[in-house]
């Protein structure tokens, strides 16, 4: 699967813990995983339903900017994530990128570092805005 590459591709170019690309395509399911890559001993969010994506603060933000939002420090960032994100999963940094087909939010990748604050820097966030844009391209041409 060409998405299960990008987001080991990401990992490993980015060195962050977790990455995951989310698609609003499957009835039924608010923005599901479509691919995950994880580093050794950390948790994956493929399976949990149990964080209402569209209610946060961070989807919100994402949705109105429509732009990379990078967050070096989950505990002070504004918009916060979810409280699980960091409780259940460890997240403690985080970079969120929205996925666009023809102007509408389709999807969202997830960069996130654990276990502590992390400075992102601006070659980190070029490979997730290099991924992205191949993301794009991917569903495009399936879509």
């Amino acid at each position: 699967m060409a998405f299960r590459a990008l987001t080991a591709e990401l990992l490993k170019r980015t060195g962050a813990s977790r990455t995951t690309l989310r698609i609003d395509d499957t009835p039924g399911q608010v923005f599901p995983v479509k691919a995950e890559a994880l580093a050794q001993g950390i948790n994956s969010i493929a399976g949990d339903n149990t964080i209402p994506i569209r209610a946060s603060a961070t989807f919100k933000w994402m949705d109105r900017e429509r732009r990379i939002l990078v967050q070096e420090d989950l505990l002070t960032a504004d918009p916060a994530p979810a409280v699980d994100l960091m409780e259940r999963y460890g997240g403690r940094a985080q970079m969120l990128a929205p996925v666009e087909v023809e102007g509408e939010l389709v999807g969202l990748v997830s960069v996130h570092y654990v276990p502590g604050p992390r400075t992102w820097t601006d070659e980190e966030v070029g490979v997730l805005e290099e991924v992205l844009a191949r993301i794009r391209r991917e569903l495009g041409e399936s879509g």
